[in-house]
């Protein structure tokens, strides 16, 4: 998929953003985080929840804040590589598949927009 035509320059994830989100006050892992918002941006323009943010001076509040969730999650996922999160007494605990509040925010699955054709 390409990007969406129109948009803003730069974001709609910010390394600010992120280190923000994730409450990250130094600066040790920003060439890590650098590169998960450039990946997440390079996606999210290409999504249709950019569609009300075309020929705007930013991103529409849920999409910059769903791209810095999804950004910070990812950033997160290198300290569970094998996708589990933590050891319970229960046994592991596994990192959900899907975040049902990114989804909702970049309207994704379930909260999509209908469309035809």
């Amino acid at each position: 998929m390409s990007e969406v035509p129109g948009l803003p320059e730069g974001g709609p994830a910010t390394l600010e953003g992120v280190r923000d989100f994730l409450r990250i006050t130094d600066g040790t892992d920003d060439d890590r985080i650098t590169a998960v918002v450039a990946a997440v941006n390079a996606r999210v323009r290409s999504w249709p929840c950019c569609l009300d943010s075309v020929d705007a001076e930013e991103f529409t509040a849920n999409v910059t804040e769903g791209a810095t969730m999804l950004a910070g999650r990812l950033f997160r996922r290198r300290e569970s590589p094998a996708g589990v999160a933590a050891f319970g007494e229960l046994g592991p605990v596994y990192v959900m598949r899907n975040d049902p509040d990114v989804a909702m925010l970049l309207n994704l699955g379930t909260w999509s927009r209908p469309q035809v054709g």
